[in-house]
């Protein structure tokens, strides 16, 4: 699987804390105004982690809950593009994806650059191998919908990963959406909120070490695991960006 290097947003940069004992750079949080109990916990995983963000980022945001429909229909939107570019014709016909992006109406929730993917070739080498980036976005909206917690260690993905999701947290190929989402439990909006503010924090510390700073864990590519963090939180931040096209989601620091 490829990577190639993104544009993260914003090029501001705010101060990273200087201490370097662990308990010291937690007591400069601490000591932040506006600080919160949600965020001091998020620094504390981050820190944890090995991850350093910005001691000015605010703490206060609108968010405002979308449907559960139009994250369900988001979900399943990357599956009919990754199940096109994945599975060949001779395993799963093109008009079965087809019948399931028309009957939920699925073109009206894929990304500017995703919507010619189901006119393409299903062997598009170049479309596949920049596919997996949408397991990223995947991983997160299907925790919605009581998959496994995303993690923060920038690993992509695996193929078992992404099939499992496909069969036990996405809607039947057969079926209609809206009838699937009754059957599904969701996370709580107060856990949704928790787990994009962990991830708004670990972007800060992300791009923050894209432009030089040493912000995350040493092992840990700015670029290639940068870009992880990125697509998991761009799926947590439009969940809570009722109203807001995916392709416009704000994905500042």
């Amino acid at each position: 699987m490829s990577f190639f290097k993104k544009i993260f947003g914003s090029s501001k940069i705010n101060d990273q804390p200087k201490q370097t004992n662990q308990d010291d750079i937690l007591e400069t949080y601490k000591s932040i105004p506006w600080m919160t109990d949600l965020r001091l916990d998020n620094i504390k995983i981050c820190l944890n982690s090995g991850f350093k963000p910005a001691t000015s980022l605010p703490t206060e945001f609108e968010r405002k809950i979308r449907p559960k429909i139009e994250i369900a229909k988001r979900l399943n939107a990357i599956k009919a593009i990754v199940l096109w570019l994945m599975v060949p014709e001779n395993e799963l016909s093109s008009e079965r994806i087809l019948n399931f992006v028309s009957t939920n109406g699925l073109d009206l929730f894929l990304a500017d650059n995703e919507k010619g993917i189901l006119n393409s070739s299903r062997n598009d080498e170049q479309l596949r191998n920049a596919i997996g980036w949408k397991f990223e976005n995947a991983w997160s909206l299907a925790w919605y919908f009581g998959y496994n917690t995303p993690d923060i260690t920038g690993e992509m993905m695996t193929g078992e990963q992404m099939q499992e999701i496909l069969i036990n947290f996405t809607c039947p190929l057969e079926g209609k959406i809206g009838d699937w989402l009754e059957t599904k439990e969701t996370i709580s909006e107060e856990e949704l909120i928790k787990k994009e503010d962990l991830f708004y924090c670990l972007h800060n510390a992300v791009r923050s070490a894209q432009l030089g700073r040493q912000t995350v864990p040493p092992s840990f590519d700015p670029i290639g695991n940068g870009g992880v963090i990125h697509e998991r939180r761009q799926s947590l931040t439009w969940m809570l960006s009722n109203g807001i096209e995916w392709d416009e989601t704000d994905l500042s620091t």
